[in-house]
């Protein structure tokens, strides 16, 4: 995928080589929060870019 492409629905995110497992995020404006937390209430689509 594209970096910054969404591979999977769990976090895992290309890179321009090979790809990184998302543990912990933070939205703008908001704490920091597990991957698990976050994807509780969002779903994270195959292919879609990350900014």
């Amino acid at each position: 995928g594209a970096p910054g492409a969404a591979l999977d629905d769990a976090g895992l995110i290309a890179c321009g080589a090979g790809a990184l497992r998302l543990l912990r995020v933070q939205r703008a404006g908001k704490g920091e929060m597990g991957i698990e937390e976050f994807l509780r209430g969002r779903k994270l689509t195959r292919g879609v870019a990350l900014a």
